[in-house]
Parts: structure tokens; C-alpha cells; sequence
């Protein structure tokens, strides 16, 4: 072939690939226009329209990163909204007096238990009475060492740390504060509540107790606890990474146990009279302390109280509570609210004595020339303070007081009898006559013989002398008169020996939550951290604690949006509701706490709508300014489509055409590869 053959050939050749190359760019720029709806993704294509187009991909970039930010913040900001929504709906709900109704409602009283009923029996009016929830009451009667022989002190113990005494004698000091005995209780949680007792029997040492609840008031506790414990699932909500209410401490859950306090329970030794051997017990936490009373130790309930505090106090390793102990009650405190202790006790008392009295019987009848003997012998080994002995000399008929039956079956005899009458004595064995000796039936014999001597107007009857023994005789001081021949007995006699049956006994309770003191604690600020607050023990202070979430919504707008769990409006709820959770614990105060817990409820709920508001105005701008960038955004697309956008039919018709082209180049590059001298030739 000639060079000019073979020039024009190459000619052709390169001619050809210029074309296939230039008809796949253009199908590749076509085809990229349609995938991304722009006309060049290179800047340089639009010429003097750049600076414009870089302005508005700018401008829409800033809107987007506004929208994302709200996007983020609202739904935070809404769940913020619910849950004030739920905490008002509580609030609301307690400012009805019948969630939180202005009494509490009537005591619920136990039949007392009375242990020896024969020296004490009582009954408790409740109507009368001014309650405390949650206490045992024991009633103790001992000698007293006030008025003469008979009179006792009797003391009331609420079993909470409360305690009253007062002397009474059923045959000589009637009542003066209304029917019945008022005892006012004065120490503990339980002070000012006041016990009306009646006192159906009062001779010898003896114990009762009886346990008081108030339904309607427990109700109020429970529903109040539920309460609180929604506010707290509430402020520790969760919502995605984080708690809603934790200001700036993310990831920790801010609030916690909302129902605790610390533990304070009180150990109350009930009784009066301590003996040698008498064995006290207390178990703290699997810890157990114990004292036997030793012969010389001082028999009292406050030597014994003092002992177990010491005991306790001195436990290795060292109890995380405060003991102590004043008036035989040992109290104990737990060092941190929420952190319990078991407590248990009991006493092992020493044996007792009992006491007996044979039947009277007439050793000697009377006749014209003898006088009448009645014998009656006490018996026991020794005798208990608090015994009480007895008896009773009767002259004449009970069943015809004044003779008149004995006159109408025998008119012609003297009109001269005496009329029934009975002559009594009776002593109880106190600790001071204990102690100067008086420690067995003889003695006690030799006390009886004494008032008996002592009775005025006195009885026609002689007692025999003081050391005669445990062995009593009586005489009558005149013989059988002949003038009734009919009469066989001058007088009769009864004697009747009351065992004391004190028992001392320990009371285990743990007393109701107190917190009215918090009413008096000022609002925690920054850096202090409310007394709630799941981070109070362990810091105390921590002002980052009070930050709030902040978000870049526009250009210079940034909102500060959310609320703490430590706001004012929460530390006033809790406040109130552990108010109303120590009204409920505590009726004998009902309107004294209910009072100032309906004032906290209302101001809570001034705070929270308030707070709420705030929340509900920031959900607004919120959703406002979201609503202006995205018209925005809608606006920058249309300028930005008028420069880079294209016309999706045009350039599909385009890409179509060129890659028909495209094709029918390929087809003849194709067809001229086939040619050769022999085809041409042909």
C-alpha cells in the first residue's frame, strides 16, 4: 500500500476514536446530570454564577445543621412536657381533701391484754383519747412510794420513746380529769397524744398493753408513698442517652430513694421492779448484747438500759448507728438515710413467787361464857413487791343489813343488834418495805395485824399480837348473847391474796418518718445539692449539676431549654409530700402537718406550672423556628435548582440520542475492521 494509503487510513482511524470518545462523554455527562439532577458537579461549569451558588449551598448547610439541632433538642423538650403534665396531675390530685382529707379518721384500739387481771383491769376510751399510729401502749402499776398503802404509780409507755406516770389510789382519789384517768404522754413522735384509762381493778402490781392504729390515716400513708414514688420514676426519667432531669450529669440518674430517712427505732424497758437474775437481751443486725442482773447491781430499768447502750456502743466492728439511751429507753439512729437494721429483744425474768391464803374457818364458836375465833394463815416462802393481801371482817347479816328479817321471825327478842358491816384492810408489799425487810408472809402478817389495830371506828373484833407468825387469829370482844339464842355466829371473816404479776417486758419500735425539720431547710442553690439529690451524701456540692441542656436554633439564638431535678419546684413537691407522708405517720399533729403540706402542695403547684410553661414556650420556638428553616430550606433549593438544576425530560431525550449515536458509531467502527484487499477487490 502507498504512504498515501496508508496516511488516509490512519486519518480515518484516529477520526473514529475521536468520535466514540467524544459520544461516551457526552453520554457520561449527560448521565451524571440525570443522576444528579445538577448540571455539573464542577464548579467551574457555571461560570460567573460560583460566588452565588457557593452562598446558597452555604446558607441551606447552616439552615439544615439548625434543623437537625432542633430535631434533636424537641423531642427531649416534649418529654420533658409529659412528665410535667404527669407531676401536676399528682399535685392536683393531693390538693383534694379527698386524697388528703382534714382529719384523720378514727383510731382503730385493741382490747388491752391485761395480764393479771385480778390486780389490774382496764379499759381504754378512744373517743376520749388523742392517738398515735404505730404504738404499743403497756400500762404498768407498781407500789407507789406517794399517799398510803394502796396507791399505785401507773405508767403509760407508747413504745416510740413517749412515757407518763401519775399515782392512783381507786380507794381514795377519784378521778379529776372527767370519767376515767387522762395520761398525757409526753417524749418521742407520740407527745401530746393522751390516753383516757378506767380502771376496773387496781390492787396489785400487774402490766396491760394494747396496740392503736388508724386505718384512714394508713391508707393516706400508703397512697402518699405510692406517690412519691412516682415522683421519683418520673424525675429519673430516661430519654435515649440520657435523664431528662439531670441538668448537665447526663448519664446519672439524679434523684434518689425519695421515701428514705434515716432509720431511728426505740427500745422501751416496761416495768418497774428489776430482780437479781432477771436476764435483758437485744439483737442488733446479728449482733446480740445481754446482761443478767447481778445481786448488787442497782435494781432499776435505767441501770439495765445503760448497760445494753454501753454493750452496743462498744460492738467491734462498730455499728454505722447512734445509741444512746435516757429515762430506761435506748435509742437508736441509723447514720444515713435508706439504710435499715434489724432490732430485736426480749427479757427472760426471774422466777416469781406465789402467794396463798387458807380459807377463814371458827376455831371457836361463841358461847354465853366464850367469845369468837377465826384463824386464816398466809403461806409462801417469801413475797414479790407488788403483792397484795387482804382481809375482811363482817358483822351481821349482808342479806339483812338491818335485822329486820331477824326481828319479823323472832318479834320478842331485843331490838339491839348492830347493823351489817364490813371491816377491811389491805397492804401491798412496796419496794420500801422491801427493802427494810418486810420479805415474807410473817412480816406481811405482822402489817395486816397493825391496821387492823389501827381501824377507827374499831371493829368489835381483837386481833392477835404482832410476831404471832403467819398465823392470824380474831376475837370477837363479847360472847353470844342469851337474848339471841338464835345467832351462831358474832362475825365472818374472808381473806384473799393478790400475787403482783409484774413481768418486765421490752417494747421494739421503730418510729415513724419525721420530716417536718425539712420545712425550716432553705432551698439548696447552686453549688449546694438538695437533700434528694442522688449525688448529696457522696458531694454535697456541685453547681454543674444545676446546667441545662443548651441548642444553636438560629443565627445569635441559642436556647437554654429543660428543667433539673434540682428546681425549687421539685424540692417544694418532695417537701410536701414527705409532709403528708408525716401527717399520715403521725395523727395526734394531723392538722398541724396537713396544714402546712396543703400550703407546700399549692406552692408547688404554682412552681411547676411555671416551669411548665417555660417548657411548653421553649417547645414552641422550638417547633416555630424549625417551621421557618424548612421554608427556608424549601425557598434555597428553588434558587439553587434555577442555577445547577436541569430539565429531567430534555436531558433524558439528550442521553437517549447520544447513545444512539453512540451505538451507530460502534456498529460502522465495527463494519470498517472487516474490510481487506480481497473484500475490496470482490
Amino acid at each position: 500500500m502507498s504512504s498515501i494509503t496508508g496516511v488516509s487510513s490512519y486519518s480515518k482511524y484516529l477520526s473514529l476514536v475521536r468520535n466514540l470518545s467524544g459520544g461516551q462523554n457526552d453520554i457520561n455527562r449527560l448521565s451524571e446530570q440525570l443522576t444528579t439532577g445538577k448540571k455539573s458537579v464542577d464548579l467551574n461549569a457555571y461560570g460567573p454564577e460560583v460566588q452565588k451558588l457557593l452562598d446558597l449551598r452555604a446558607e441551606m448547610a447552616t439552615k439544615s445543621n439548625y434543623i437537625q439541632s432542633i430535631n434533636t433538642a424537641a423531642p427531649r423538650v416534649q418529654a420533658t412536657d409529659k412528665v410535667l403534665t404527669s407531676l401536676e396531675s399528682i399535685v392536683s390530685s393531693w390538693t383534694s381533701s379527698t386524697t388528703l382529707p382534714f382529719q384523720p379518721g378514727p383510731a382503730s384500739v385493741a382490747s388491752p391484754i391485761n395480764t393479771n387481771p385480778e390486780g389490774m383491769k382496764l379499759s381504754v376510751d378512744p373517743a376520749k383519747s388523742k392517738l398515735t399510729v404505730g404504738a404499743k401502749y403497756t400500762v404498768t402499776a407498781v407500789p407507789s412510794q406517794q399517799g398510803g398503802n394502796g396507791t399505785f404509780d401507773v405508767t403509760v409507755t407508747d413504745g416510740l420513746g413517749g412515757k407518763t406516770t401519775r399515782a392512783i389510789n381507786l380507794g381514795t382519789t377519784p378521778p379529776n380529769d372527767g370519767k376515767g384517768y387522762n395520761f398525757n404522754i409526753s417524749g418521742g413522735p407520740g407527745e401530746g397524744a393522751m390516753l383516757n384509762l378506767t380502771f376496773d381493778t387496781l390492787k396489785a402490781s400487774a402490766s396491760s398493753s394494747f396496740a392503736v392504729s388508724f386505718p384512714q390515716a394508713d391508707q393516706v400513708k400508703d397512697r402518699a408513698e405510692g406517690a412519691m414514688r412516682d415522683i421519683q420514676a418520673l424525675l429519673n426519667q430516661r430519654f435515649g442517652d440520657r435523664y431528662l432531669f439531670a441538668g448537665s450529669r447526663y448519664g446519672t440518674e439524679p434523684v434518689t430513694d425519695l421515701l428514705a430517712t434515716k432509720q431511728t427505732s426505740k427500745i422501751t424497758l416496761n416495768g418497774a421492779v428489776v430482780n437479781a437474775d432477771d436476764y435483758f437481751e437485744v439483737t442488733v443486725s446479728g449482733q446480740t448484747f445481754g446482761y443478767q442482773v447481778q445481786a448488787a447491781d442497782p435494781k432499776s430499768l435505767t441501770f439495765v438500759a445503760q448497760t445494753l447502750t454501753s454493750q452496743i456502743n462498744a460492738a467491734n466492728p462498730a455499728l454505722p448507728m447512734t445509741v444512746s439511751t435516757s429515762n430506761g429507753i435506748i435509742t437508736l439512729v441509723g447514720q444515713d438515710p435508706g439504710q435499715k437494721f434489724d432490732l430485736s429483744a426480749r427479757v427472760v425474768n426471774s422466777a416469781t413467787v406465789e402467794n396463798s391464803v387458807d380459807t377463814p374457818s371458827t376455831t371457836q364458836a361463841p358461847t354465853a361464857t366464850l367469845p369468837q375465833i377465826d384463824r386464816f394463815t398466809l403461806n409462801g416462802a417469801a413475797v414479790d413487791i407488788g403483792d397484795t393481801f387482804e382481809f375482811t371482817v363482817a358483822v351481821g347479816d349482808p342479806d339483812d343489813p338491818y335485822n329486820q328479817n331477824y326481828y319479823t321471825k323472832n318479834p320478842t327478842v331485843p331490838r339491839d343488834l348492830p347493823p351489817y358491816q364490813t371491816y377491811t384492810v389491805r397492804y401491798t408489799v412496796s419496794d420500801t418495805d422491801y427493802a427494810a425487810g418486810v420479805t415474807d408472809v410473817s412480816q406481811v402478817a405482822d402489817r395486816l395485824r397493825q391496821q387492823f389495830a389501827t381501824l377507827n371506828p374499831a371493829p368489835p373484833v381483837t386481833i392477835d399480837a404482832v410476831g404471832n407468825g403467819p398465823g392470824i387469829a380474831l376475837t370477837s370482844t363479847a360472847n353470844a348473847d342469851p337474848n339471841h339464842p338464835n345467832r351462831t355466829s358474832l362475825f365472818s371473816t374472808s381473806a384473799k391474796v393478790t400475787n403482783g404479776s409484774l413481768e418486765n417486758t421490752i417494747s421494739v419500735g421503730t418510729l415513724p418518718p419525721e420530716q417536718d425539720s425539712l420545712i425550716n431547710v432553705p432551698y439548696a442553690d447552686p453549688p449546694d445539692l438538695p437533700f434528694y439529690d442522688a449525688e448529696y451524701l457522696s458531694k454535697g456540692k456541685n453547681a454543674e449539676a444545676y446546667r441545662k441542656s443548651q441548642v444553636t436554633i438560629d443565627d445569635n439564638l441559642n436556647i437554654a431549654y429543660g428543667v433539673s431535678a434540682d428546681d425549687k419546684a421539685f424540692q417544694t413537691l418532695v417537701k410536701a409530700m414527705q409532709m403528708v407522708r408525716t401527717a399520715a405517720a403521725n395523727p395526734g399533729k394531723w392538722t398541724e402537718y396537713s396544714t402546712q403540706a396543703r400550703e407546700m402542695l399549692t406552692q408547688a403547684t404554682d412552681q411547676i406550672r411555671s416551669i411548665h410553661a417555660k417548657v411548653a414556650s421553649d417547645s414552641a420556638t422550638l417547633e416555630n423556628i424549625k417551621t421557618s428553616h424548612t421554608e427556608s430550606v424549601a425557598t434555597l433549593t428553588e434558587r439553587l435548582a434555577t442555577i445547577e438544576g436541569i430539565d429531567q425530560t430534555e436531558v433524558a431525550a439528550r442521553l437517549s440520542s447520544a447513545m444512539n449515536v453512540q451505538q451507530a458509531t460502534y456498529t460502522v467502527a465495527g463494519q470498517t475492521q472487516k474490510l481487506s484487499l480481497l473484500n475490496y477487490l470482490a
